[in-house]
């Protein structure tokens, strides 16, 4: 299955980022910061797919800020591999594809974030999707 992707020069584009600066905690308050992503493949012809990876950033219980980037990019595909595939976005999981988006997207949370209420938020560009 390593023939899928034939071209290897990605060039992430930005689909959005959003930013919420939210109210301060209750003092002596706990905040946990849940950080996931999300991932969507499309089909744009017979020979590539866009692949959109989405990193949220929600405070339980909300408060402090709400941060959501969204990043994207077209790659081209060997057809026939790529329609064997059972699911296409578990298979981009685990590619240079998404290590590629999400290093973009840590960078941006970082340099968003870094005059916010608590600091830069250095997120991991890793894959952190919900345990199904």
């Amino acid at each position: 299955m390593d023939q899928i992707i034939k071209n290897m020069n990605f060039k992430p584009i930005l689909e959005k980022v959003e930013y919420k600066r939210l109210n301060l905690p209750a003092n002596n308050s706990t905040v946990n910061m849940r950080t996931w992503d999300e991932i969507k493949v499309e089909r744009l012809r017979s020979d590539a797919v866009k692949v959109v990876v989405t990193r949220f950033i929600k405070p339980e219980p909300e408060s402090l800020l709400s941060v959501e980037v969204k990043m994207g990019l077209e790659v081209l595909v060997n057809t026939s591999a790529y329609d064997a595939l059972n699911d296409a976005e578990e298979y981009f999981k685990t590619t240079q594809v998404m290590q590629v988006l999400l290093t973009h997207i840590a960078t941006i949370i970082a340099n968003i974030t870094m005059h916010g209420p608590i600091g830069p938020m250095v997120t991991a560009p890793v894959p952190m999707f919900p345990k199904a």
